[in-house]
């Protein structure tokens, strides 16, 4: 299942994370990170424009490593970026790539599902055309609701959607998001695996602000105990195990974790421990879900 790993880089930009105690790695970090990734054969990597400085050090270390001609690269425009401007979305996507050091992204999204609006005012014609010139491979849109996620599925000319899911959050598969995309031939990737590290967390180490979180933390990290797994290896190969027709996108703060990540993945989870985790967290509260409800 390693084939289906992507290496989430918005750690190399700036600081993420609920439960980030490293902070941003310097250069060689995150030489380190892209070079353990590319050598245990992850050479996708998803990035943002609104991720700081991420795609700028990521086209530096691809240079430095000397695999800017084999590796994958999708990123997302600014959500502040004026999606009626045409220039301004092209100026953007040149911007990227030459920080980037590339000449095409194999993916390039809307950071946010309401952008999905401009798509009949001009902009899904500015974004065709960055495919017909080949600049762009395949457009996408990151989606936070289920249901803009179906309604842009039957949308010509999105070929890829970005959607969070994990062991608390099974909304997108509850609406049929998965299967239609399958249906229709779109490609998924799921981000928010660790739900920005929440799951993670010590129970009593969870900030005031998620307080609601504690409980079905502690249920989880129980659950863990019993399967003799620790969080981090429940959490990633149930996604894998989950939505095999997905890719998965997993950050980290430095190479032993890409390396970690890399040897969680190679397992599937047994059936009857799935079952557990679909009965024991079937309904999770919004708050806790919804990052954007944290502050």
């Amino acid at each position: 299942m390693t084939d289906r790993l992507v290496l989430g880089t918005v750690q190399l930009g700036m600081p993420y994370g609920i439960s980030n105690k490293t902070g941003k790695p310097d250069f060689n970090s995150a030489c380190d990170m892209i070079k353990t990734a590319f050598d245990q054969d992850i050479a996708c990597f998803d990035t943002a424009q609104a991720y700081g400085d991420s795609e700028e050090v990521l086209g530096r270390v691809f240079a430095k490593l000397k695999v800017g001609a084999q590796v994958k690269v999708y990123s997302k425009l600014h959500p502040r970026l004026d999606l009626h401007d045409e220039d301004a979305v092209r100026q953007s996507v040149e911007d990227s790539l030459r920080k980037l050091n590339m000449d095409q992204l194999e993916g390039l999204l809307l950071h946010g599902e309401d952008g999905i609006r401009f798509w009949d005012e001009g902009l899904g014609n500015v974004l065709r055309g960055l495919v017909i010139r080949g600049k762009v491979k395949l457009i996408g849109v990151s989606f936070y609701t289920p249901e803009k996620a179906l309604d842009a599925l039957d949308v010509d000319g999105i070929d890829m959607i970005q959607v969070p899911a994990n062991i608390f959050d099974r909304r997108f598969e509850d609406a049929g998001v998965f299967r239609k995309a399958q249906e229709r031939g779109k490609e998924v990737f799921i981000r928010s695996v660790f739900l920005q590290g929440l799951l993670l967390m010590e129970p009593e180490a969870i900030p005031e602000k998620v307080w609601l979180a504690r409980r079905a933390v502690a249920e989880f990290a129980k659950l863990a105990s019993v399967w003799r797994l620790d969080r981090k290896e429940l959490a990633l190969r149930y996604v894998l195990s989950k939505w095999r027709y997905a890719r998965v996108v997993v950050g980290a703060e430095t190479a032993q974790q890409v390396a970690e990540n890399v040897k969680i993945a190679i397992q599937d989870l047994p059936q009857e421990c799935m079952h557990q985790i679909d009965k024991a967290f079937k309904r999770v509260e919004q708050k806790i879900i919804n990052p954007a409800e944290w502050a």
